[in-house]
């Protein structure tokens, strides 16, 4: 150590640290969000061919009318919400839950008790949508009051079930995220490419004729490395980088 230099001076002041420490985190928070964005979207979401999925359950000569929806975003479950106050317009309550994106993303959640007492209904409801898997989908819960109180626990339950019993009922089909992307190859491997294709479940969209032949095609994002795999031995036959 220097003579003039004192330990003191060699030691980074508090601020310095906090900036430090910041920088770090912000570095971590950025690669954790590419690396999310790059991993393929791959989850359940209701099949049910544009038609909505109702069932009832009756507790107590109260009646809970659980209708569950394929909704991809918030404005589609506020559309679902209008519908089913009209379909129901002398219901008791319409409660509501939603999970209007992938199932593990809570920025798309949602949940209403509508009148019920606070955490009765659209919390036990997103309870069941967020744990079960699926993605995109709202429930709204038409209840009328049938001259039994319930209580707390009672509506809980009641809530609970309802929506158990609607999500149980739910045909499934996996989405998956899909790409676009071009392959060039030549004219005599057109055969082989396209047997690739349909292994890869590729669809060719869009077939352009020049000195080789380039294929648009459309894929689950999954499935591009195994594809490019598979072009490796075969000789001027490649995907094309991005425009």
């Amino acid at each position: 150590m220097h003579p003039n230099v004192s330990k003191n001076q060699l030691q980074p002041s508090p601020s310095t640290l906090f900036i430090v420490y910041w920088h770090i985190k912000a570095i971590i928070l950025v690669t954790t969000f590419v690396q999310k964005r790059e991993q393929p979207i791959i989850y359940q979401v209701p099949n049910l061919q544009g038609e909505d999925l109702e069932q009832t359950l009756e507790v107590k000569n109260s009646r809970f009318i659980a209708n569950l929806r394929h909704t991809q975003g918030r404005g589609a479950c506020d559309i679902h919400l209008n519908h089913m106050r009209k379909k129901y317009p002398d219901a008791s309550h319409h409660c509501w839950a939603v999970v209007a994106d992938a199932p593990d993303n809570s920025t798309f959640w949602g949940l209403s008790d509508a009148g019920e007492p606070s955490g009765t209904a659209g919390k036990p409801m997103l309870q069941v949508l967020s744990h079960c898997g699926i993605g995109e989908v709202s429930v709204v819960v038409c209840r009328y009051f049938g001259g039994t109180k319930l209580g707390t626990g009672g509506l809980v339950k009641a809530y609970t079930d309802a929506v158990k019993l609607v999500v149980e009922a739910c045909p499934r089909q996996i989405k998956r995220q899909l790409k676009h992307i071009s392959l060039a190859c030549p004219y005599d491997l057109m055969g082989r490419i396209e047997h690739l294709c349909q292994r890869h479940e590729a669809m060719i969209e869009q077939r352009n004729y020049g000195d080789s032949l380039t294929l648009a095609l459309l894929i689950p994002v999954e499935n591009i490395p195994a594809l490019k795999q598979d072009l490796g031995p075969l000789a001027h036959a490649h995907i094309l980088p991005a425009l």
